[in-house]
């Protein structure tokens, strides 16, 4: 596909993305499908482009916005090793910052899991 194509369709993927009620199952899916297309961009484009670096904020923004937290870290972090702009790797490393916030905000609420003991028998 090309970059063309490409942007055509996460541009209306964003729209369907935010016209839908916000913090909704449906919007989290497409705003995951938002972020599958702008990674898409990001490998065809460099990281000092303004395309590339667009790209790859969006990447991290939108699975955000899909509470695909792990994404979000895992992608953001990769994207700053790439040698971005130093306003752009600021930005980016906010939003992997909130992603990680989020995502020690969820485990500081987990139940305590502890291991359960027993002992096989034969039958």
């Amino acid at each position: 596909m090309s970059l063309s194509d490409l942007n055509q369709r996460v541009t209306n993927a964003i729209t369907l993305a935010e016209g839908l009620p916000k913090d909704s199952p449906r919007a989290w899916a497409a705003f995951r499908e938002v972020s599958k297309l702008e990674e898409e961009i990001a490998s065809l484009t460099s990281p000092q482009d303004l395309e590339g670096e667009i790209a790859r904020l969006g990447v991290v923004a939108a699975a955000l916005s899909a509470r695909d937290l792990l994404r979000a870290i895992v992608l953001g972090k990769a994207y700053l090793a790439e040698g971005l702009a130093p306003e752009v790797a600021a930005k980016l490393q906010s939003l992997v910052d909130s992603a990680q916030q989020q995502v020690d905000a969820l485990l500081e609420h987990e139940p305590t899991v502890e291991p359960a003991r027993f002992t096989l028998t034969a039958a």
